[in-house]
């Protein structure tokens, strides 16, 4: 590899070949990681629908949101786009996504978003808002179930609400009618008909007119009937036939005229009296005014009255028209008594049955309610008025709707089915009939309150379902309407209110359906985080000594109470001291307060809200400088000096000279207009900003309408599509796979992107701010000038200026609030969390490990470790070259490094959320208090970086975070860890993939890096290592150097395995029974030899011995791994290694500080072992394989053509040595001059080792490097030709050619040997032949053994049976050694030994120390160092006669006395004659003559061995024709003798 893209490429493919999530379709459901679909998550068709397996909670998100601002912020429409929200999980058991693909945003300045979801999964959730700085969205997330289920109570209230206001309704008239009917005619008129008049006084001469016309008329001619015919007394009366007595309210009017007139009450006793109210002119100031008012009255200096005017009694025409106008009065007066009982019981109660009447107030009720909990409680105005689509009432009230609960809450449930006999009988035909008496209407109306009292408790008693029976923690009573009804009432509810779901006043019927809830609405940011944003407007209560009431009086602004003195009033005005101190300027300050400082509602009614910015206010304006500004143009400076130190003026303005001034200077009026205008400029800016905003967003709103209607309208969309659809259907698969490439990309840049324009607005609120506080300056400045001017120009007073001061004050002080404040965000976070749980006792096992697999079957254990080891950047040697490059790699180092891809703009994984401008939001991830002891301000680079809180452990001088940290693991070079869970999706690890990519896990600080994974195959039972380490060189290039182990450690779980046991049990004890064999043979050699390590002269015997050692060692090494290691070994499936694989950032972040980092580590390097063990225990046992085959080749030597490979190899062995040494000299040569000539330039010989692999490849046939060495250019192309080319004739063909011909003459030659001999497989079938022939003749009567048979073989070839040799022929068997022609015996020998032992010269000093065999084998001696002992000498005797001396040939011709004399004639040449070494001096003479007859023996032995070799022919025929004699011979014995 030569570069860190290739390391990436293969660590991808691994992840993307291992890390792969179950196949969706495949019908069959991998629970927990392929799961019930919910959103667009799981899978359907294996696992369904999750809301149809679980139980879920249904929600409802209620978005609300209004994006004005006030002019010189930002625009409204800015906050609106960078605004969105979504719902994503902080812990579920499934998928970490957010539940919409893409965010949700705004498409009007204001307006509300409502979402149902019936599917999402239990667990930890967080409504998301995303960018809304200044709070203009608010919203909650609600139950659902749980919203209708209150919902339904609040529909139970407002229908019986609306019935009880109508039922009220009713009462209350039909009550006022029985009152009416039960008072007497006078009763009624002093209660009622005296309201209507103006004033008691015209209404006591009506009264008087009505009393004395009805009295004292009857003795007035009525010429209307007849000329002198009186008034009758019916028509005196007659205004009293609807009356009750005055004494009997049960009874009617009855009285005669005489008793009439006698009765007091109803006639005084004076004389007759007729006057008349009549309204008369009055001239005042030479104006005349028409006196038409209704009593006197004075306004400026006109003045108008009425009075009463006496009737002449002497013009009979106006005695009588005043009779008949007072009759009719008494009429008219009645007859309103009649239609107001009338109109009680029939027109207001009744009325059009639709919009006037009781239903009037029904309807009203519930208009009202519907304008309160939608400003209020919108979330349930959907499941109170809109949703319901139920008829029946009484059945299924749940599901009713209002109009439908309305009739039956007002009627109940008697009367909804039965006719309502007392309405009945109370219709418009009865109560309006001419003949009716109003006495007879009250029973009926007292029967009418008794039928709607009956359905007031009809309807209370009406039982109501419970909206769901148990849900969650709640379990819902069974009610009555009553019940809820008064529920509501107890917790504050009325006819146009109802109290909050959460009132625990409600009991049984309260309900928290708010599973989170946030607020905030367009004028939020007024009060919003005012401890940073403002901290002088944020107030404290603070008790009132008075209370204030404001009046338009400028003298007297305010009417005041002492409240320390039991309420008192606080007399006085301006002008005033004490009324000032104790009234206008506590209420001043009261007014400024309460309307800029902010205490969130808490403040009692007795207690206002301050705060500093309204405490700098100035209150007393003598003492500001505007206003004593203002104060010194006034033209009348003695009143001005006295109202400086009073503020009180008269308040009246000269009107002649104010009319003086307007004629002779019209502009003064205009000026004064203006003044007045710019007086409530700033006051109304807000309005018409409002205003504005208001049009802004209905132009929007028409526009996404007539966008809609647009996009809506798809023909023209249609054709195109239809034109392009072939185009696009070739082009689309070609961009799919780019755009599936540069997508994320695209979108990582499209969110830094946005967050940069937000974050850059908001950073340009400090200049919009300014600028605003400018305009702000100069708008007051304009108010106060004018003010100025208007009181120069005596305009104005010096009170309405002082007024007009204040509110430009108060203004500017309110101006200056919402300008700072609407330039401040809220908050700097670009993310606002609401977090919620969803629990429905769901119960799902995330435990479970996701099933990795390496190909088909070997499942993935724990995850995958990825292991780096860094160094750091040093100075190079010095050198002419430091301007080229001066850094070189140094020591290995521990130092943080990378970056947080999450907090690095530009990446794929970039979270723009958690870039906030304060940079804090980073803090919830990196924290540095908790370590013990962090570093801040470090220097770098004549800088000094890392400020609190972000220290140099987890920040680089940047402020970022540093992605990879130092963890120290055993067994491991110090180093930086990562561990990629199995449980990781497949997606998660192509995220954590990323994360290294784009966290710079590899640079080229980069030492090594490793990965290390294990599997385990369950059909095989055998667990797999695996490891990687990836080298980067100082030379630029990655050397990769990798193993794959298994190991098998379940040794004992099978009946198999059991066997197995039992034959592993036997071949130990063979085993040991081989190697005590072998010390037995030690020991005996000890034991006859006197030295052991005598047995280790023979190669064989270190063959022996080596091989059954390393099989004992073997053997016990197996035990130790099946006993210590394998039994032992445990390794769970998983590991909670971090804390979460899902993290927001901070991916690498240790659970229990890196406890279960360690402990997978451990399980890894314990398996290690387990196979480092395995892999020795392979290696012995192949180099002991061995030894086993030389040792079987050594026994093949019994079989003359088995041995040819072995013979040959022995015969050539010293030919090949030596050819090793020449070829070996000439291959090293060769490739140490590629590696010299062609290292730098050709990768095959850039190591010696390299070198040496690629001549051997050479020789093997593969000249792949010929390519590389022909595309050399200059002078090494011809050193590559001359390189290649002499090797190859050189070594291919010369050498190797050697070699097979050292190997093949060998080979003939001992080929020639054995051409005559019998092969195995001849001899094998002779033998099997035989013995079955034997087996079968074993049967006849006639059978002879195969022993006996022996015997009369050897008789006839005329062997001798030395097995009844008497011990004297034994004794005569001796054996012989033959020196020189003479034969010597054992006792001959040993006399020779001696008497050169006595003739020895002395020693050499360093012929003691002798040579290595002579050290290893030295003989024990005794004290002189140079004289045998006669046992020794014994000893050597008997060994030479034994070892080389031979058996007369008159009693042994054996072959094998022959080879032991030819073998024993090289050793007595070499051991001169004697086996002693000769000595020096006197004897060299002897010692060269027996040299001479030693090569003569030499000679003489060599021809013995070709007659020996050629009497083995012979030998061999006389045993094939001895072989077909035995076969006749059997045969013949086998035959049946005749008879």
């Amino acid at each position: 590899m030569q570069d860190t893209d290739a390391v990436y490429s293969w660590l991808n493919g691994l992840l993307t070949e291992v890390w792969k999530d179950p196949v969706c379709g495949d019908g069959l459901c991998e629970a927990p990681f392929e799961f019930a679909s919910y959103s667009r998550f799981g899978c359907r068709a294996d696992c369904g629908k999750l809301s149809e397996v679980q139980n879920l909670t249904k929600i409802q998100i209620d978005i609300y949101y209004d994006f004005s601002h006030p002019v010189g912020s930002i625009p409204a429409s800015d906050l609106m786009q960078q605004a969105s929200w979504n719902l994503c999980p902080l812990a579920t058991a499934y998928s970490s996504d957010c539940y919409f693909d893409a965010d949700k945003e705004f498409d009007r300045l204001s307006g509300v978003q409502n979402f149902v979801l019936d599917d999402a999964p239990d667990g930890d959730w967080n409504l998301v808002v995303r960018r809304d700085i200044f709070n203009k969205i608010r919203g909650a997330v609600r139950d659902t179930t749980l919203v209708y289920a209150s919902a339904f109570y609040y529909k139970i209230y407002v229908a019986a609400a609306a019935a009880r206001a109508e039922q009220a309704f009713e009462i209350s008239l039909l009550n006022q009618a029985i009152n009416i009917t039960s008072q007497d005619f006078w009763t009624y008129a002093n209660s009622v008909i005296m309201a209507g008049y103006p004033n008691a006084t015209e209404y006591d001469a009506a009264v008087g007119w009505v009393k004395n016309a009805t009295c004292f008329c009857d003795s007035v001619a009525n010429d209307t009937v007849a000329s002198g015919t009186p008034f009758t007394p019916e028509a005196l009366m007659l205004y009293l036939n609807q009356s009750v007595s005055a004494t009997d309210p049960n009874a009617p009017f009855s009285y005669t005229l005489t008793q009439y007139k006698n009765d007091p009450y109803y006639c005084a006793s004076g004389p007759f009296d007729p006057r008349e109210w009549r309204g008369r002119n009055v001239t005042v100031n030479s104006t005349a005014v028409n006196a038409t008012a209704n009593s006197t009255a004075s306004s400026g200096n006109v003045t108008w009255t009425k009075e009463l005017v006496t009737i002449n009694m002497a013009n009979q025409t106006a005695l009588r028209d005043w009779c008949v106008g007072g009759l009719n009065l008494s009429i008219a007066w009645r007859t309103n008594m009649t239609n107001t009982v009338q109109r009680l019981l029939i027109d207001r109660r009744l009325g059009d049955q639709r919009t006037t009447g009781k239903i009037a107030q029904r309807n009203n009720v519930n208009d009202r309610m519907l304008a309160f909990i939608r400003a209020n409680r919108p979330e349930l105005v959907a499941p109170v008025f809109n949703a319901p689509r139920g008829t029946v009432a009484l059945q299924d009230p749940i599901n009713a709707r209002l109009e439908y609960l309305y009739p039956l809450y007002v009627d109940g449930v008697k009367y909804s089915t039965e006719p309502q006999r007392a309405a009945l009988n109370m219709t418009r035909r009865i109560v309006y009939n001419t003949t009716v008496h109003l006495l007879s209407l009250r029973p009926r109306a007292a029967a009418r309150i008794a039928e709607v009292q009956e359905q007031i408790a009809d309807v209370r008693a009406i039982a109501l379902p419970t909206p769901i029976t148990s849900y969650q923690n709640y379990t819902f009573p069974n009610a009555t309407v009553g019940d809820v009804y008064d529920a509501f009432i107890n917790a504050g509810a009325t006819s146009f209110s109802v109290p909050a779901p959460t009132n625990s006043s409600l009991g049984a019927f309260q309900v928290s359906y708010n599973l989170v809830e946030w607020l905030g609405n367009t004028t939020a940011y007024m009060r919003c985080d005012l401890a940073d944003r403002g901290a002088e407007y944020e107030g404290e209560c603070v008790a009132m000594n008075n209370t204030c009431i404001a009046t338009t009086n400028d003298t007297v602004p305010y009417n005041c109470t002492d409240l320390t003195n039991n309420g008192a009033t606080i007399t006085g005005n301006l002008s005033n001291p004490d009324y000032r101190m104790r009234c206008e300027t506590p209420c001043d300050r009261r007014f400024d307060c309460n309307t800029i400082c902010e205490c969130y509602g808490t403040c009692a009614a007795t207690e206002y809200c301050e705060c500093d910015a309204c405490i700098q206010l100035n209150v007393n304006a003598a003492a500001d400088t505007q206003f004593v500004d203002i104060r010194s143009i006034v033209q009348d400076q003695a009143a001005a000096s006295a109202s400086i130190a009073s503020i009180g003026l008269s308040g009246t303005v000269n009107r002649r000279a104010s009319r003086r001034l307007l004629t002779t200077n019209e502009e003064i009026a205009a000026q004064l207009s203006n003044v007045l205008t710019q007086v409530g400029t700033v006051s109304t800016q807000q309005g018409s900003i409002a205003t504005q905003m208001a049009t802004l967003k209905a132009q929007v709103d028409r526009a996404n309408q007539l966008a809609e209607a647009r996009a809506n309208d798809n023909r023209l969309i249609d054709l195109i599509n239809a034109g392009r659809a072939d185009i696009q259907a070739g082009q689309a698969r070609v961009e799919a796979k780019l755009d599936e490439i540069i997508g994320k990309q695209n979108q990582a840049l499209a969110a830094a992107e946005d967050a940069a324009k937000a974050l850059s607005a908001i950073q340009g609120l400090a200049e919009r701010q300014v600028a605003a506080q400018r305009a702000l300056e100069t708008a007051v400045t304009n108010q106060l000038s004018a003010i100025k001017t208007a009181t120069y120009q005596s305009i104005i007073t010096l009170t309405q200026a002082l007024a007009l001061w204040k509110r430009a004050r108060r203004d500017k002080a309110l101006t200056l609030k919402a300008a700072k404040l609407a330039n401040v965000p809220c908050t700097s976070d670009p993310v606002s969390t609401n977090t919620f749980t969803l629990d429905n006792g769901n119960i799902v096992d995330t435990t479970t490990s996701r099933e990795r697999n390496v190909g088909l079957t070997n499942r993935v254990i724990g995850g995958l470790l990825l292991h780096q080891t860094r160094t750091n950047e040093t100075l190079c040697p010095e050198s002419k070259f430091d301007k080229i490059q001066k850094t070189c790699t140094g020591p290995q180092t521990v130092a943080s490094f990378g970056v947080d891809p999450i907090f690095k703009r530009g990446t794929t994984l970039y979270n723009p959320d958690y870039d906030d401008v304060n940079g804090t939001k980073v803090l919830d991830f990196y924290n540095c208090s908790v370590l013990s002891s962090p570093t801040y301000n470090v220097s770098f680079l004549n800088q000094t970086v890392n400020p609190a809180p972000y220290c140099a452990e987890l920040y680089n001088p940047q402020e970022l975070p540093y992605a990879f940290h130092f963890f120290p693991l055993s067994g491991k070079d110090d180093g930086f860890p990562v561990w990629f869970d199995i449980n990781l999706s497949q997606d998660g690890a192509q995220t954590w993939f990323t994360y290294l990519q784009e966290g710079l896990y590899l640079d080229q600080n980069t030492r090594t890096m490793t990965a290390e994974m294990v599997t385990y195959n369950a059909p095989l039972r055998i667990f797999s290592y695996f490891y990687i380490k990836f080298y980067f060189s100082d030379g630029g290039s990655i050397k990769v150097t990798y193993r794959l182990n298994t190991a098998r450690v379940e040794l004992q779980n099978s009946y198999e395995d059991d066997v197995r046991f039992g034959f592993e049990i036997i071949l130990s004890i063979w085993i040991s029974l081989l190697l005590l064999i072998n010390f037995w043979d030690i020991g005996n050699c000890q034991k006859t030899k006197g030295n052991f390590l005598k047995y280790f002269l023979s190669g064989w015997n270190w063959v022996e011995f080596c091989s059954n050692g390393l099989l004992f060692s073997c053997m016990v090494m197996w035990w130790v791994i099946s006993s210590k290691y394998a039994s032992k070994f445990e390794i769970p499936i998983r590991r909670d290694v971090y804390a979460g694989l899902s993290a927001e950032a901070n991916f690498l972040a240790l659970q229990s500080n890196g406890a279960w980092l360690n402990e997978a580590n451990n399980d890894f390097e314990e398996l290690k072992q387990l196979v480092d063990m395995f892999n020795w225990y392979f290696a012995l046992n192949g180099i002991n394989i061995l030894l086993l085959i030389a040792r079987v080749l050594k026994l093949m030597d019994f079989q003359p053509r088995l041995g040819v490979v072995t013979r040959s190899l022995w015969l050539a062995g010293p030919d090949l040595c030596h050819f090793a040494i020449v070829a070996g000299m000439v291959f090293v040569g060769y490739a140490m001059m590629g590696h010299l000539i062609f290292g730098n330039a050709i990768p095959a010989f850039a190591t010696f080792g390299d070198a040496i692999n690629t001549c051997f490849e050479i020789l093997l046939g593969n000249i792949d490097v010929n390519s590389d060495l022909r595309a050399l250019g200059g002078l090494q192309s011809v050193a590559g030709a001359l390189w290649f080319w002499s090797y190859e004739l050189l070594v291919y063909m010369v050498l190797l050619n050697f070699l097979l011909a050292i190997i093949v003459d060998a080979f003939s030659e001992v080929k020639e040997k054995t051409h005559e001999t019998v092969g195995i497989h001849t001899e094998l079938f002779q033998l099997m032949r035989d013995k079955w022939r034997s087996l079968l003749g074993s049967f006849s009567p006639n059978y002879i053994s195969d022993a006996k048979l022996g015997d009369l073989l050897r008789q006839w070839a005329g062997e001798g049976d030395d097995k009844d040799d008497s011990p004297e022929v034994r004794e005569e068997k001796r054996k012989l050694l033959t020196i020189l022609n003479e034969d010597m015996d054992e006792e001959t020998l040993r006399e020779v030994f001696e008497e050169c032992l006595r003739d020895a010269p002395a020693a050499d000093p360093k012929a003691k120390q002798g040579n290595v065999l002579a050290r290893l084998f030295k003989r024990n001696v005794g004290a002189g160092d140079t004289d045998a002992t006669k046992k020794e000498i014994e000893q050597a005797a008997h060994y030479i006669v034994e070892r080389f001396g031979a058996v007369p040939d008159d009693y042994d011709e054996d072959e094998d006395d022959d080879q032991e004399q030819l073998q024993a004639a090289p050793q007595q040449a070499i051991m001169g004659g004697g086996g002693m070494p000769a000595a020096p001096g006197a004897r060299e003479a002897v010692l060269e003559k027996e040299r001479d007859q030693l090569a003569q023996a030499l000679e003489r032995l060599a021809e013995v061995q070709r007659e020996l070799a050629e009497g083995q022919r012979n030998l061999m025929s006389g045993q094939k024709q001895l072989a077909e004699q035995q076969s006749k011979l059997v045969q013949l014995m086998n035959e049946t003798p005749p008879q």
